[in-house]
C-alpha cells in the first residue's frame, strides 16, 4: 500500500469500522456515541498508516527525537531482575551505536510518554502491553513477549531454530528447556506447545534442582547459573540480528509502513 494513497477508506479496513466512525472519530465528534476501545484502534490504526487530512501527523513523524523508551514488567525475582539488566544493557548499548538514547519507564505506572520516539516492551504481559498502547500513540515493539495483535511488530526467538540447535548439541539425546518465568502466558504457551519439557525457574531453589541434565537455555542469567552442574545448550534469547530486527520493525513503525509481517522470530 502506497503511502501517498492512504485513504480513509485504508483506516477503516485496517481497524474494522465504518468510514463514518473513522470520520467520527478524527473529528472530535461527541454526538456520536462511539466506545472508547474503538476510539483508541483507530487512532491506533491512523498512526500506523500515517493518515492524516492535515499536516499534524506528518510534522509529528518528522520531529524525530532520536530517544526511546523502554518498559519491563515489574518482578519479585532476583533471577528475572537479573535478566533484565542483561537486556537493558543489550538494547542500550546497541542503540547508543545507532545514535539513539534510552529512557526506563517506570516498572509500575503505565502512564502516557510523549517524550519517545517508539516504546521497547521487554517480556511484558498482553495485559500491560495493551494498557502502554491505550495511553500512548507512538510505536509499540514487543520483544520476547507474544502479543499476537497485527498492529504491533513482535520479536521473538523461534522454537524451530533453538530445537535444531539443541538437536545438533545433544545428538538427539533428550533434554529440557528451562526459562525464567514470565508474567506473558502466551510466550509460555508458545515454547511449551514446541519443545517436548518446558520448565519454569524462577527463585535460586528452582535452580539447585537442576543438577546433571541436558537442558537447553536462551536466559544469560540461566546459562552463568546452571553451566557448571548441567550439560548445558545456551542459544542467546538476545543477539546483534535480534537487535538489528528490533532496530528495523522500529524504523517501519516510525515510518509508519503497514506492516505485512508483524510476528518476526529470530
Amino acid at each position: 500500500m502506497s503511502r501517498n494513497k492512504i485513504t480513509i477508506k485504508d483506516v477503516a479496513r485496517e481497524a474494522g469500522v465504518s468510514t463514518a466512525t473513522v470520520s467520527y472519530v478524527i473529528n472530535n465528534r461527541t454526538d456520536i456515541k462511539i466506545s472508547e476501545e474503538t476510539r483508541k484502534k483507530v487512532l491506533q490504526v491512523i498512526n500506523l498508516l500515517d493518515y492524516t487530512p492535515n499536516q499534524a501527523a506528518k510534522a509529528l513523524a518528522a520531529n524525530r527525537k532520536s530517544l526511546l523508551a523502554i518498559y519491563m514488567e515489574p518482578s519479585d525475582s532476583i533471577l528475572c531482575h537479573a535478566e533484565q539488566m542483561y537486556i537493558l544493557n543489550a538494547l542500550t548499548t546497541y542503540f547508543h551505536e545507532n545514535q539513539y538514547e534510552i529512557i526506563l519507564l517506570s516498572d509500575t505506572a503505565l502512564e502516557k510518554c510523549d517524550q519517545a520516539d517508539a516504546i521497547i516492551c521487554y517480556n511484558t504481559s498482553k495485559k500491560s502491553f495493551h494498557k502502554l498502547g491505550d495511553n500512548n500513540f507512538i510505536p509499540l515493539v514487543a520483544l520476547d513477549c507474544v502479543i499476537d495483535d497485527p498492529l504491533f511488530f513482535q520479536i521473538n526467538s523461534n522454537p524451530k531454530r533453538l530445537i535444531d540447535e539443541a538437536n545438533a548439541f545433544f545428538k538427539g539425546d533428550s533434554y529440557s528447556y528451562v526459562m525464567l518465568g514470565t508474567q506473558n502466558e502466551e510466550k509460555i504457551n508458545l515454547y511449551q506447545e514446541s519443545l517436548s519439557k518446558v520448565i519454569l525457574v524462577t527463585s535460586f531453589d528452582d535452580i539447585k534442582s537442576l543438577t546433571g541434565g541436558n537442558i537447553l537455555v536462551t536466559d544469560h542469567t540461566l546459562y552463568e547459573l546452571l553451566k557448571n552442574d548441567n550439560h548445558v545448550c545456551y542459544v542467546p534469547a538476545i543477539t546483534k540480528g535480534k537487535l538489528t530486527k528490533v532496530h528495523e520493525c522500529i524504523e517501519a513503525a516510525l515510518a509508519r509502513t503497514p506492516i505485512d509481517q508483524h510476528d518476526v522470530r529470530i
